[in-house]
């Protein structure tokens, strides 16, 4: 995906006020429990917060904006039909995201974002702590925890919280990172006979960074159980 696609992409999605297949999962009440706990595992994996920036820290005068894309794909699509919004195999999140650095190897970072596929906004925040920065020999190490909610979907409420663990070496423009992590996906139904959901994920990822003199460009593929999500973002570092 190119730079000026990114952008296109991103831009575009995110100013539409009523995404293009809009629905606000009208049937859910009707999802027997398991299935209600498959599609929530699936939105979980969309909706999880996706930081797409190594562990690298910002520092105190540090700013890190852009317009991100996130497609994950989903493993229960009929599930999206038997609810009401209609069968869908994928996701798509456009979103504007904001990481600041803060003294002593903090950053904190936020986003807000509209799906593609389904009817949602979604808002999320996060920080993370630089436990050892990058040297000439070892790697950046931090800690990350973010959270992100959903509105716009009806009488559904989700909401996910995460704790990650990340590296990443610097290579002068160039900065490769990994990491592992869990997250913590709630959802219920109002005025429904379905239980609360509370699902426990691992995750891993890896992505690269590329900061250029005129832009910055970002790559991130995420496995969280058996959804996979990827990321690109195209902004401004410094």
């Amino acid at each position: 995906m190119s730079a000026r696609r990114i952008a296109a992409t991103a831009l575009l999605a995110f100013a539409a006020a009523v995404p293009a297949h809009a629905a606000d999962f009208p049937d859910i009440g009707e999802l027997l429990q398991g299935e209600f706990r498959d599609l929530s595992r699936d939105l979980g994996a969309a909706f999880s917060y996706k930081g797409v920036t190594p562990a690298t820290p910002l520092g105190t005068l540090g700013l890190d904006v852009g317009v991100e894309v996130t497609e994950t794909r989903m493993e229960h699509s009929r599930l999206f039909a038997l609810a009401g919004a209609g069968e869908t195999s994928r996701v798509v999140i456009p979103k504007l995201h904001v990481h600041k650095g803060l003294p002593l190897g903090f950053d904190v970072s936020a986003f807000v974002a509209g799906a593609t596929d389904i009817d949602a906004r979604l808002f999320g925040a996060g920080v993370r702590w630089t436990l050892a920065d990058d040297g000439w020999v070892f790697p950046a190490v931090g800690i990350r925890a973010s959270a992100t909610r959903a509105t716009g979907t009806g009488d559904l409420r989700l909401s996910t919280a995460a704790v990650d663990l990340m590296v990443s070496k610097r290579f002068t423009a160039l900065t490769p990172y990994v990491g592992a992590g869990a997250v913590r996906t709630q959802a219920s139904v109002a005025n429904s006979v379905l239980r609360e959901e509370r699902i426990n994920e691992s995750r891993v990822f890896a992505g690269v960074n590329l900061n250029l003199l005129a832009a910055n460009l970002a790559f991130e593929a995420e496995k969280m159980g058996d959804n996979l999500s990827l990321s690109a973002k195209l902004g401004w570092r410094f």
